[in-house]
């Protein structure tokens, strides 16, 4: 068996239903919880706040963005994170924006704030009129499990490690020593999308693993009031190569 495969002791599961944010202000999560504000306003007032601040000058071409943050408690943007790009400056201007963001007000969960991480894409048109547009959807994690029942790889999770052994291969780099994650999604009809490589050791070893998770067969997707909803996985693995 692979030394890397003892990284699935500490496998961390990330799941929660994704919802589709439409025009009003409040959307309901799972029954009891309301989405964070932005300037006494909803997501377009964030958008709003993008389209003042961001110089578009760093910008060569029309892109998309992805990016991801935490609202905490206290309305706070943490853990800022630009995920997808193809230019670094531009990504840097997104960065910058995102830091300077007032305040939001808080999720809520059963009256009480909660802290939650979304994930936003910023499609920037270079046209002719600069702007970075919403989004048809934006893809919101929980900070906590809003699911019944989390996604399952036929068999369990011993199979799915067998999976990952046989399909793995190794990068040829003596002494290499440390972790990749990979996070993904788990659609409605089990089958496995948006892959992201969050922490790479370089030498192939981020893409061997999106290649290995493209040919996972179909999984038994998270269920929510009974219903199959899309669910997210955080997945690390420990990749050690002989000296």
């Amino acid at each position: 068996m692979k030394s890397f495969l003892a990284t699935f002791l500490f496998l961390f599961l990330s799941i929660s239903s994704f919802a589709q944010l439409g025009g009003e202000d409040e959307v309901y999560l799972s029954g009891d919880m309301i989405e964070p504000k932005f300037n006494g306003g909803g997501l377009e007032k964030f958008y709003e706040f993008a389209n003042k601040e961001i110089d578009f000058s760093k910008f060569t071409k029309s892109e998309k963005i992805l990016a991801s943050f935490t609202v905490d408690k206290n309305g706070d943007l943490k853990n800022i994170k630009v995920i997808q790009f193809d230019n670094f400056e531009s990504a840097t201007e997104i960065m910058r924006v995102l830091t300077k963001s007032p305040k939001w007000k808080p999720a809520q969960k059963g009256g009480n704030p909660v802290a939650v991480t979304m994930k936003f894409p910023f499609d920037v048109k270079l046209k002719n009129n600069n702007e970075v547009s919403q989004s048809k959807k934006i893809e919101k994690v929980a900070s906590d499990s809003t699911v019944e029942k989390v996604p399952e790889y036929s068999g369990g999770l011993s199979n799915f490690y067998k999976f990952i052994a046989k399909n793995y291969r190794e990068p040829d780099q003596p002494g290499l020593n440390g972790k990749v994650i990979v996070s993904f999604v788990v659609e409605v009809d089990g089958s496995l999308s948006n892959f992201v490589i969050d922490k790479d050791l370089g030498f192939g070893t981020g893409k061997e693993a999106i290649r290995v998770l493209k040919k996972s067969p179909k999984w038994t997707p998270a269920t929510q009031n009974g219903v199959p909803v899309r669910a997210t996985y955080s997945l690390p693995i420990l990749i050690t190569t002989p000296k």
